[in-house]
Parts: structure tokens; C-alpha cells; sequence
């Protein structure tokens, strides 16, 4: 009698994965996807008050989205947002030289759909939905004087807009020192037309102190 509980127990868990791992599939598909809806430009406000423009785009067959910030003459980064196997991964590419790579923690329910509303494991407000994005590894993360990228959250509106807020650490901080970290400012983008684009371009160039 044992083995045969023991037997439909391990059937139990074996079925339960694989349908958590279908939902986790799904989810990551359904935030991509989400996130797919802001390819175009966006300017954003520093707050001091400089602007800045972030570009989207697909590529690779439309598996990767490309998020590309524009921050001051021969200075730009970007970031890499694709799906790897049942996770939905974000590498930065900083002008600093990092590399890290971010794993969306908190998303968008499988069953949501681009109108509805966040589920209960995503992290939701009443204005919008969010997804949060947590650091899991990288690369070039270890040369000291440089800063990386820990973790950010992106927040679609309904509005049309969307708020960003990011955390960075420098190189080698301790356990310690990551943990107490303070995330930046949010920051409100909205989408730009060809012709603000136009009129942003002829604006004189600010000087970039990001870390992006």
C-alpha cells in the first residue's frame, strides 16, 4: 500500500511540474508580447530635467526585442529582451562595459491578455501593469570603478505611457551593501512621433551622466 501512495504521489508531482512549467511557458510568452506593444520611440525626462529617447524593435525573426537608449552623441546602450526556454530574459548592454543579465521575477499571467488586467503574481496597481526584472548574472561585472545593473521594473500605463525604475550597484559590492541598494527615480515615457523626433534631434545634445 505504501508504494502505491508513493507511486501516485511522485505521478502527482510530475504532472503538477509540468503544468507549472507549461504556466511559466505561457507567462513569459504573454510578457513578451505585452512588452512587443512598445516598438517605437519614447522620450523620457531625467530628473534634472534632461531628455532622452528609447527606441524598440524586433528582430531575429521577431524573437528579440531591441531597446535602444539614445543618451548623448556616441553614447548609447541597449538592451536585449528574448525568451529562454520558460523565462523571459533582459541583457543590458552598458556603455560602462557590463553585461548583466535580468530575469523578468514578477510578470504577466498566462491568460492575461493585452487589455486585461495584472493577475495576482504580477505586481499591480491600479494604473497599470508591471513587470519586474531581477539580476541573474552576466558578464564583465567584476572590474572595480564601474557600476552595474541590479534590477528594474517597467510599468505599462493606461494611458499609453510607461514607467521605468532601475537599481544599480557598483562592481563587487558586497551581499551587504546589494541588499540596501535604492532604486532610481521612475521615470514617465511616452511615445514620440516621427516629426517630435525631428524637432528632438535639432535640440542642442545634453551630456549623459547615467550609468546606462
Amino acid at each position: 500500500m505504501n508504494r502505491i501512495a508513493v507511486f501516485f504521489a511522485l505521478v502527482g508531482a510530475c504532472l503538477f511540474a509540468r503544468e507549472a512549467n507549461a504556466t511559466d511557458a505561457a507567462a513569459s510568452a504573454r510578457a513578451f508580447e505585452r512588452l512587443s506593444t512598445l516598438v517605437g520611440a519614447w522620450e523620457g525626462k531625467f530628473d534634472d530635467g534632461r531628455r532622452h529617447t528609447v527606441t524598440y524593435r524586433l528582430s531575429a525573426g521577431g524573437s528579440v526585442l531591441v531597446e535602444t537608449w539614445a543618451l548623448a552623441p556616441g553614447r548609447e546602450s541597449m538592451t536585449l529582451y528574448h525568451r529562454d526556454g520558460d523565462d523571459l530574459v533582459a541583457v543590458h548592454y552598458c556603455p560602462q562595459g557590463t553585461q548583466p543579465r535580468l530575469k523578468l521575477e514578477k510578470g504577466i499571467e498566462a491568460s492575461a491578455s493585452p487589455t486585461a488586467s495584472a493577475s495576482p503574481t504580477a505586481s499591480a496597481s491600479p494604473t497599470g501593469l508591471r513587470m519586474d526584472f531581477g539580476f541573474d548574472g552576466g558578464s564583465s561585472l567584476h572590474e572595480k570603478g564601474r557600476s552595474h545593473q541590479r534590477s528594474f521594473w517597467l510599468q505599462l500605463q493606461d494611458d499609453g505611457s510607461y514607467l521605468r525604475s532601475e537599481t544599480y550597484v557598483e562592481n563587487g559590492s558586497s551581499a551587504d551593501e546589494i541588499a540596501k541598494a535604492e532604486a532610481g527615480s521612475a521615470i514617465r515615457y511616452t511615445r514620440i512621433t516621427a516629426a517630435q523626433r525631428a524637432g528632438n534631434s535639432a535640440r542642442p545634445d545634453d551630456t549623459d551622466a547615467a550609468p546606462h
